[in-house]
């Protein structure tokens, strides 16, 4: 058994004193200066396993290592400017080309309902549409006038003299002009072919079947001819526009070519007969800035339907010669 450690150090039960044999043991265990530490104050060493974690010191940060805040350079913004561009003009430019398909639509539409209606008027009246040319120089000649001898019959004359009867309208020169003002394009110098679409439209509209063709037409496109460019009323002549407000026009094949002399006059010139027997009229071949010729055979003695496209233009000028306009919409390929 231990004796106390009052004893070991040199008590005076058995102690020698300080002097003893276990003064210098009696030494080791003098208390610190201060005493010792409380019990309650040292931290067990087991804390961090019961979940006790000792703080975090938080590292801050010197006034070297903050960064400042940056703002966009000039490049970034010229970038960005650059690439907003880029994008809005290629919506731009697919939106442009999806309302002209809208368009080319809507007025291939109208040339279709156009032909189905001459069609059908030609089935009523059980044969095709005559068409009385006027002089074509080159050795076309002005068909000949109709008489009971010679048995013609033409149903749009080259130079309709009069609006379609019954309409109230006594004279074209009492109709707002249907072309602007365009130079080198047929509408900018002749009325012909507008007047000649115009007179068969009104002979169409008198055959009910024709007019219920006609009449699927929106009225927007379909419509009458105004008596004066700045008023709102419409007369009972019609005519039928495109998607850019020009009106449509029809060429027209000419007569049966004669072969031989014949009771209607004498044989036409070989060189002026289509592949479909019909003589070249002045519709299709004649003089641009007098007959209001197009530059384009119909083909099959079929009526062709023209549309002056975007440009407005049925012909482009290059000095004396007239092409077809490139952008022209046909109800068939010419």
């Amino acid at each position: 058994m231990h004796r106390p450690i009052s004893d070991q150090a040199g008590g005076n039960k058995g102690g020698k004193g300080p002097g003893g044999q276990f003064g210098r043991m009696a030494r080791g265990f003098a208390a610190p200066v201060g005493g010792f530490p409380r019990q309650d104050q040292a931290k067990p060493a087991d804390a961090a396993a019961e979940g006790e974690a000792s703080p975090t010191p938080v590292k801050r940060r010197s006034v070297k290592e903050r960064k400042p805040k940056r703002g966009f350079t000039l490049l970034e913004l010229l970038i960005v400017i650059g690439i907003i561009v880029i994008v809005a003009s290629l919506v731009l430019a697919v939106s442009s080309s999806v309302v002209r398909a809208s368009e080319e639509r809507a007025t291939r539409n109208t040339l279709e309902v156009l032909t189905m209606a001459a069609e059908e008027y030609e089935r009523t009246v059980d044969r095709r549409v005559n068409y009385q040319s006027g002089a074509v120089a080159g050795g076309i000649v002005t068909d000949p006038i109709p008489t009971a001898a010679n048995g013609l019959r033409f149903d749009v004359s080259s130079a309709s003299p009069l609006p379609p009867a019954n309409t109230g309208v006594a004279a074209w020169t009492t109709l707002a002009s249907p072309y602007g003002t365009i130079t080198g394009g047929l509408p900018a110098y002749s009325l012909l072919p507008f007047r000649r679409t115009v007179s068969f439209i009104g002979i169409m509209s008198e055959s009910p079947a024709c007019a219920a063709i006609l009449q699927k037409l929106p009225d927007a496109i379909f419509r009458g001819v105004k008596p004066a460019a700045n008023t709102n009323s419409f007369t009972a002549v019609r005519h039928c526009i495109d998607a850019w407000d020009t009106p449509i026009v029809a060429i027209f094949p000419g007569r049966d070519a004669r072969l031989v002399a014949d009771a209607t006059g004498a044989a036409d010139n070989p060189n002026f007969i289509d592949k479909d027997g019909t003589v070249r009229c002045d519709s299709e071949w004649g003089s641009a800035n007098a007959q209001g010729g197009l530059q384009v055979s119909c083909r099959d003695r079929k009526i062709l339907f023209v549309s002056a496209g975007n440009d407005a233009r049925f012909t482009v000028q290059a000095g004396t010669v007239y092409t077809p306009s490139n952008d022209n919409l046909y109800s068939y390929q010419p």
